[in-house]
C-alpha cells in the first residue's frame, strides 16, 4: 500500500472563519491525501511555515490568503533549495489576488482537487530582485511571481495595509492609488538592460510577470507568466485626472495611450535612482533602490486547474 502524498496548506493568519476552512478542505481531499494545516502568526510567516513543511516531507504546497502570501510561499521553497520539484497551489482568499486573474484561477476547492488530483501543472517564470533593505545599509535577494515595482506602488501598498478592510479591495487600492498620486513626486532614474536605457522622471516603473495589479488593475497586458522575460512599465509624470480617465482602458486591458508611459520588455534590468525609491513585491513593501532584476525561466511549477 502506497502511502499518501501530503499536502501542506500555509495559511494566512488573518483570514476570516479559518478552522471551518480546514473542514471544507478536510471534507474534499482527507480520503486521497494526508494533510497538514500550518497558519501564520506575527511570529512566524508564510516562508518559514513553507519552509517547516518542506522539512517535514510536503509534497505539494497550497497558499491560502493573496499575492503576497503567495509570494512568501515561493520564496520559502526556493530557499529550501530542494531538488524535487513541489507542485504550488493557491486558495485565493486575500485583497488583491491579482496572479490568478492572469492564470484564470478560481476561488474553487473542488477545482483545485481536480487540478491537484489530475497533475494540471503549468511551469512559471520568477523575478529576482537585488535591493537595499528598509536601513538601506544591506543588500538582499527576494524572489516575485507576480510584479515588482519601484515608486508609487510602494507607497499606495503601505497606504493599502493601514486601510479599513469593509472597503472592500476594489475602492481600496483605488483610494490608495489617489492618494498616492496626490503626494508622490517623480524621481529622476536610469533604467539599463541589456539593448535598451531609459532616464527621466519617473512616477514608477513595473517590472510585470503577470498582467494585473492592485485588484485587477491590467498594467502589463502584454506580459507573459511563461516567457522569460519581464514586461516593463515605464510611467512618468501622470497626474490624478490621467488615472481617472485611463481606468476604463486599465480595467479592459488595454495598453494606454499616454506620452508618459511607455512598454519595453527584458529578461534582466539595472535600476539606478538618485533618491532611493521604495519597492513594492506581490503587494509587499521589502525595501529600496537600486535593484538588479533577473528573470529565471519556467523555475515553479504551478498548480493550474483547468475550468
Amino acid at each position: 500500500m502506497h502511502a499518501l502524498k501530503k499536502i501542506s496548506f500555509i495559511i494566512h493568519g488573518k483570514i476570516r472563519s479559518c478552522l471551518a476552512l480546514q473542514e471544507e478542505i478536510k471534507a474534499i481531499f482527507f480520503a486521497d491525501f494526508a494533510l497538514d494545516f500550518s497558519v501564520t502568526t506575527p511570529t512566524k510567516n508564510a516562508i518559514d511555515l513553507t519552509l517547516e513543511a518542506l522539512e517535514a516531507g510536503a509534497d505539494f504546497l497550497i497558499a491560502v490568503g493573496g499575492d503576497g502570501t503567495v509570494n512568501e510561499v515561493v520564496n520559502g521553497y526556493l530557499q529550501f533549495k530542494t531538488p524535487k520539484d513541489i507542485p504550488i497551489g493557491v486558495i485565493p482568499l486575500g485583497r488583491g489576488n491579482d496572479l490568478v486573474k492572469s492564470l484564470g484561477i478560481k476561488k474553487d476547492l473542488k477545482l483545485l482537487y481536480r487540478g491537484l488530483s489530475n497533475a494540471e501543472f503549468k511551469n512559471l517564470d520568477v523575478g529576482k530582485l537585488s535591493f537595499f533593505d528598509f536601513a538601506q545599509k544591506n543588500k538582499h535577494s527576494r524572489y516575485f511571481i507576480n510584479i515588482a515595482d519601484i515608486g508609487l506602488g510602494g507607497l499606495a501598498t503601505q497606504m493599502v495595509r493601514t486601510s479599513p478592510r469593509f472597503l472592500g479591495a476594489n475602492w481600496t487600492y483605488f483610494w490608495s492609488i489617489l492618494r498616492s498620486l496626490w503626494v508622490y513626486a517623480p524621481q529622476e532614474v536610469v533604467l539599463s538592460c541589456f539593448d535598451w536605457k531609459y532616464s527621466g522622471k519617473i512616477l514608477s516603473i513595473c517590472m510585470a510577470n503577470g498582467r494585473f495589479f492592485a485588484s485587477g488593475l491590467a498594467i502589463a497586458p502584454s506580459a507573459i507568466l511563461d516567457d522569460g522575460k519581464a514586461e516593463i512599465v515605464i510611467i512618468g509624470k501622470v497626474g490624478w485626472l490621467d488615472f481617472l480617465r485611463h481606468l476604463p482602458q486599465l480595467r479592459r486591458g488595454e495598453k494606454l495611450q499616454h506620452p508618459a508611459i511607455k512598454y519595453f520588455s527584458a529578461s534582466a534590468c539595472h535600476i539606478d535612482s538618485i533618491n532611493p525609491m521604495p519597492i513594492d513585491m506581490d503587494g509587499e513593501f521589502v525595501g529600496y533602490t537600486p535593484l538588479h532584476m533577473e528573470m529565471i525561466p519556467q523555475r515553479i511549477r504551478f498548480i493550474v486547474p483547468k475550468s
